[in-house]
């Protein structure tokens, strides 16, 4: 490779001078060559042929700077090798993209902004500087030299530079790395190959550790993983082990409840026999005169008054299991005297209530609810309805086991509905398109059915849970469009919906869901019907809604007829404006108000379809406008409100 450099002509030369001529001497360029030397103009003339020794002064010269014409301070070096003064050159480039040597004119392409900085320093002139006593500022390093990028070799005479020796070798002598982007001569290359070959041990060293670390850190994350299902496993046995602890003081509670209403009803079912006993007794008996035969029959009557109290007042305590918060949950049914509402001042007599949804608000708000007129001649009345062909009024009584059919003008009774079996009727409804009213029987566990006039027709249902079957249902509704039945399956949780001849067709509540059992201590999964509902007393239907109250969740629940997907629900317990307190009926006036009949709060609240309060009258006593147990309710076409008080033993009309 030496031998080939020393053939070729060297591109570089330094100029001597003596007496005769100027003499051209080729020198090899070595690391880094002696730069080409000419003088500024107007300093030294061609014409001076004075002769020159190579001395100090000689040497000076090689030093100083061709543009600034001073001493070189951090010489840096052209790729044509001549080299100026670093801060002249930044002069000098400024911001041309190709400049021209001050000496040689060779054409140079500045690639970068930096330029300047990087080219390589002139480590000759650096060695000279230093003889002559010039040391560099420490704000001039010179940077390593670093292979001049020549992207433009035309612009430039020699050849290709070796980035490890710096020598300059034709194209076809020089190899370029593409790992390294870098170029080496024969000879380096060879070595540079040598040095790769070496970092691939390293690289094996490297791959080495890191598949160990790989295999620690999937040792660390198995255990990892392992911890986590152990720790899921420890605290799922606690949270089965609490709830199956919960389930065993649940289930305590629930037998105590049963067992103190078997003591309590064994108790007065006694007293009933002794007074049934006595009364027999004292009816055959002849042997008493009259004083004692008054006395006793007045002993027996008082006697019997205050039995059929206690019966009434048996089943006094509500308790519902509340799956929510896992417990069961007992409330007395002694009302409360809970917030309500005085009338608002009716500033403009309103000619149509029902105009609009403003209009009835307004009326709803204005409105004194001062009962016109009460009707007492039922014990316990319940259900309330008024029939579609002659505007009658019929009263559930549960206590007589009939329907009361009133004429209403008159208020007086006209017929009754009644049939063998009928054990408690609860809720009223009418088909008009099919002539039939329903009648729901609480304890016969099905729905009676009569004819417009009257006559018995047929039972439908019976006690179960499957489909179709009823379990102590309460509330009843009717779709005249569809001739369809909606009936509160109360004991079963749901709403079943059923065609006139008592055929399941839908019902309301109740999904298929995946839950877990414990067969022979292993968990498995299958499915079972859930019901969102506890205990629901009460449902109505308009044109595109199903309206139900969910008594349990004190709950108002909204469901699209259509698709049985839940549209809202609003409620909560408490005794403020907008709470429930064992609610029990509820109705829907014809622009789809939702009236709720809050028995726990001895009130009525009225809500826009929206589920926002309208307003809250009633309260607790016996007073005209106040309430016992609220019942039953039901609103006409005309906006009369009629709501039984099954405690005040009356049904008043607003």
């Amino acid at each position: 490779m030496a031998e080939k450099v020393k053939k070729k002509p060297s591109f570089f030369s330094l100029k001597r001078f003596n007496s005769q001529k100027s003499i051209d001497e080729p020198v090899t360029p070595t690391q880094p060559s002696p730069p080409v030397f000419k003088p500024a103009p107007g300093r030294m003339s061609n014409t001076d042929t004075k002769p020159r020794k190579e001395s100090a002064a000689g040497i000076r010269e090689l030093v100083q700077c061709s543009l600034c014409l001073e001493m070189l301070s951090n010489p840096k070096m052209l790729p044509c090798q001549h080299t100026f003064c670093c801060a002249c050159l930044k002069v000098y480039v400024a911001d041309q993209p190709v400049i021209t040597c001050p000496i040689c004119c060779t054409r140079i392409q500045v690639l970068k902004q930096n330029f300047v900085e990087e080219l390589p320093s002139n480590l000759y002139i650096d060695t000279l500087l230093t003889m002559f006593g010039v040391e560099k500022k420490s704000d001039m390093n010179t940077p390593p030299m670093t292979p001049y990028n020549l992207q433009s070799v035309d612009l430039f005479a020699g050849g290709v530079r070796c980035s490890h020796c710096r020598t300059m070798c034709d194209n076809s002598d020089v190899s370029a790395c593409q790992h390294c982007k870098l170029n080496f001569c024969n000879v380096c290359w060879s070595q540079h190959l040598k040095d790769m070959r070496s970092q691939i041990s390293s690289i094996l060293k490297e791959l080495d550790a890191a598949s160990s670390r790989l295999e620690h850190k999937v040792e660390h994350y198995k255990d990892r993983c392992e911890r986590i299902v152990e720790q899921i496993n420890i605290a799922a046995e606690e949270k089965i082990n609490t709830i199956l602890e919960s389930k065993e003081n649940l289930l305590i509670e629930a037998n105590r409840l049963q067992k103190s209403g078997d003591l309590s009803a064994l108790a007065l079912k006694s007293s009933l026999e002794e007074a049934r006993d006595a009364s027999i007794q004292t009816m055959t008996s002849q042997e008493d005169n009259d004083g004692e035969m008054i006395n006793k029959f007045i002993n027996l009557h008082q006697n019997t008054i205050q039995l059929l109290s206690e019966v009434s007042k048996w089943d006094a305590e509500k308790f519902v299991f509340d799956k929510e918060n896992f417990s069961i949950e007992s409330d007395s049914s002694v009302p409360c005297d809970a917030e309500s509402d005085d009338p608002l001042p009716e500033t403009v007599k309103q000619n149509n209530p029902m105009e609009n949804e403003a209009s009835l608000i307004l009326h709803y708000r204005s409105r004194n609810f001062i009962p016109h007129y009460s009707w007492r001649k039922t014990s316990r009345p319940c259900g309330v309805g008024v029939s579609p062909w002659n505007n009658h009024l019929y009263i559930c009584g549960m206590d007589s086991h009939s329907v009361l059919v009133v004429e209403r003008t008159q208020a007086k009774i006209v017929s009754r509905l009644s049939c063998e079996g009928m054990l408690c009727p609860v809720h009223i409804a009418f088909m008009k398109s099919l002539g039939e009213i329903y009648v729901t029987d609480k304890w016969k566990h099905c729905i009676h059915v009569f004819s417009k006039d009257g006559d018995y027709l047929r039972s439908l249902g019976q006690k179960g849970s499957r489909v179709g079957m009823l379990r102590s249902p309460e509330g009843i509704a009717t779709d005249n469009m569809s001739n369809q039945i909606y009936v509160v399956d109360t004991g079963n949780d749901r709403v079943q919906v059923l065609d006139s001849e008592g055929k399941f067709v839908d019902q309301y509540g109740v999904a298929s869901r995946a839950q877990s059992s414990n067969t022979s201590s292993v968990w498995a999964q299958k499915e079972t019907l859930c019901t969102e509902f506890n205990a629901p007393t009460a449902v109505a239907v308009t044109k595109d809604r199903v309206i139900v109250l969910d008594s349990g969740n004190r709950r108002v629940k909204i469901y699209n007829k259509q698709d049985k997907n839940k549209i809202m629900e609003f409620g909560s317990l408490g005794q403020r404006k907008g709470q429930f307190r064992q609610p029990e009926v509820l109705t829907v006036d014809p622009l789809g108000f939702i009236l709720v009949g809050d028995s726990g709060n001895c009130r009525v609240q009225i809500f826009k379809p929206n589920g926002q309060l309208v307003r809250v009258f009633g309260g607790l006593g016996a007073d005209p406008g106040k309430f016992g147990w609220i019942s039953g309710i039901y609103v006409t076409k005309q906006l009369d409100i009629i709501v039984s008080d099954t405690k005040n033993h009356n049904v008043n009309f607003f």
